[in-house]
């Protein structure tokens, strides 16, 4: 074998090797024991579209989110790749101003002049910044539906 059969046949294993590999990072959702979650949320009796809902765990940061649609109806996600919430006690946050990258924005960066103006948040603090809704996700309760108040 000559010096050169040797590297194109190095270059094929190597190759071989790596078509094997994965690089990106697998999340092991199962040891997070997801809950499927959904919901409707009114204000005044009426759907609350584009809402941004999140259920924050306190005891860790993270948090679970989903968006209104034009009825009012959400469904929660862990990451922008499965559905679910981790069961436990969460602070249910609401808001139509809040960002999520990927939800309700696509990219960071860009030319600022092309963002739309910022419109004023519709949900009272009490629902948002200063939530007082709590909720227990246990592993046989999926529906979680909030009736909020302006006033």
């Amino acid at each position: 074998m000559t010096r050169m059969h040797r590297r194109a046949a190095l270059l094929v294993a190597m190759i071989a090797f790596c078509a094997g590999c994965d690089t990106k990072l697998k999340s092991n959702y199962k040891s997070l024991n997801l809950v499927n979650a959904s919901g409707k949320i009114t204000l005044d009796g009426a759907p609350l579209e584009g809402a941004v809902v999140s259920f924050d765990d306190p005891t860790d940061d993270t948090f679970s989110y989903g968006m209104t649609d034009s009825s009012g109806h959400f469904s929660l996600q862990i990451d922008s790749e499965m559905k679910g919430v981790k069961p436990g006690a969460k602070i249910v946050r609401i808001s139509t101003t809040r960002k999520i990258l990927g939800l309700n924005v696509k990219e960071e960066g860009g030319d600022p002049s092309e963002k739309p103006a910022q419109q004023p948040e519709r949900v009272p603090d009490k629902y948002y910044k200063k939530s007082k809704l709590f909720v227990e996700v246990t592993p046989d309760k999926s529906r979680y539906d909030f009736e909020l108040k302006s006033n």
